[in-house]
């Protein structure tokens, strides 16, 4: 088998959640109004809460579920992606990625501020807490890459089937993001102010505006000199160390 060296460094992107911005009839709104609406869209994503939800976006239960379960999804699919781990067929990866995922949504903290009006258009801000879990969690899997980098320079994988190696390697790194999760906290306040847009008949807010929610939701950065981890991944090599 040949196996390429993995990447280190795994902080993530801005997850790529789009929910669904089905619009809501004008009528009655208000700042109540649209508080209650972006309180909704974040209840429905992070908290498998779907009443609020269910009420003003007229949606079904079947509908709500599945912009929650989606979320999941989509979160699971970008840390898979972010620590370089490959789905096997017929293994549990991805399923467990998905667990992590609704794990890690239920630590997430926010409220709504206040709703402003400007020159007509309305305004809502949401304080949000953002969960470390990349954080706590960052040097245990740089140790963790390093060490199974340098297995594979020392040939321990030779005689591994690549699926075999994919698992084991993707099994240690949900090991440590299990293993942190009762010491998931958040962080410093972060405020994001999102825009209530609308066409004479709905309101909604854009996608734009609720990636920068969703952004805010999970930290993954750390500032202070030294300490600074950026957004992307940094190579440790990429070489094929192991042979044939």
């Amino acid at each position: 088998m040949k196996t390429n060296t993995k990447k280190t460094a795994v902080i993530l992107l801005a997850v790529l959640i789009i929910i669904s911005l089905t619009g809501c009839s004008l009528m009655g709104n208000s700042k109540k109004t649209y508080a209650n609406y972006v309180q909704s869209l974040l209840d429905v994503n992070y908290k498998a809460d779907f009443t609020n939800y269910m009420k003003i976006t007229n949606s079904t239960q079947e509908e709500a579920q599945t912009v929650y379960d989606d979320g999941l999804n989509y979160l699971a699919d970008a840390l898979m992606v972010a620590y370089g781990i490959n789905d096997v067929e017929g293994s549990d990866i991805k399923s467990q990625f998905v667990e992590l995922a609704k794990e890690i949504y239920s630590h997430a903290s926010y409220e709504i501020e206040g709703v402003t009006k400007t020159d007509g258009v309305y305004q809502v801000s949401v304080n949000i807490q953002p969960i470390d879990i990349l954080l706590i969690t960052y040097d245990d899997v740089v140790t963790y890459i390093e060490d199974m980098n340098q297995r594979v320079t020392n040939g321990f994988y030779n005689d591994y089937e690549l699926d075999a190696y994919e698992i084991e390697y993707a099994q240690g790194i949900i090991d440590i993001l299990n293993d942190s999760l009762p010491n998931v906290g958040n962080g410093e306040t972060v405020t994001v102010t999102v825009t209530i847009l609308d066409n004479d008949e709905y309101y909604y807010i854009s996608d734009a505006d609720f990636l920068a929610l969703d952004k805010a939701i999970l930290a993954t950065t750390m500032t202070g000199g030294a300490d600074e981890v950026e957004e992307g991944n940094a190579t440790v090599s990429e070489e094929e160390n192991a042979p044939e």
